[in-house]
C-alpha cells in the first residue's frame, strides 16, 4: 500500500508541507550545483598547475640533460680538466 494521498483528500497545511519540502529540495539542489563548479573549477586550476609544472620539469631536465652532454664532451676534449667531472658531480647531486 502507498503513504501517498489522494489529491482529493489532501489538506491545505499538507500541500503546504509539500511545497516546503519541494522548496527545500530546489534550494538544496542548487547548493548541489554551486558546489559542483566549485570543485570542477578546483579541479581546473590544479590541472592546469600541474601541466605548468610538468613543462617546467621537463625544460628543466633538458637543460640538466644538455649541461651533462657539455661536461661530457669537455671531459673528452680535456679542455677542461677537472672542471668538466666537477661539473657532472655537481649535476648528479641535484637529482
Amino acid at each position: 500500500m502507498s503513504d501517498r494521498i489522494p489529491l482529493d483528500d489532501l489538506t491545505s497545511d499538507q500541500l503546504d508541507a509539500l511545497y516546503d519540502q519541494l522548496e527545500q529540495a530546489e534550494l538544496n539542489a542548487e547548493q548541489q550545483d554551486r558546489h559542483f563548479r566549485t570543485v570542477c573549477g578546483e579541479r581546473e586550476s590544479y590541472r592546469q598547475a600541474w601541466k605548468h609544472e610538468q613543462k617546467h620539469r621537463a625544460g628543466a631536465e633538458a637543460a640538466l640533460d644538455r649541461a651533462r652532454a657539455l661536461a661530457t664532451r669537455w671531459a673528452i676534449l680535456r679542455t677542461h680538466g677537472s672542471a668538466a667531472t666537477e661539473l657532472r658531480a655537481a649535476l648528479d647531486q641535484a637529482q
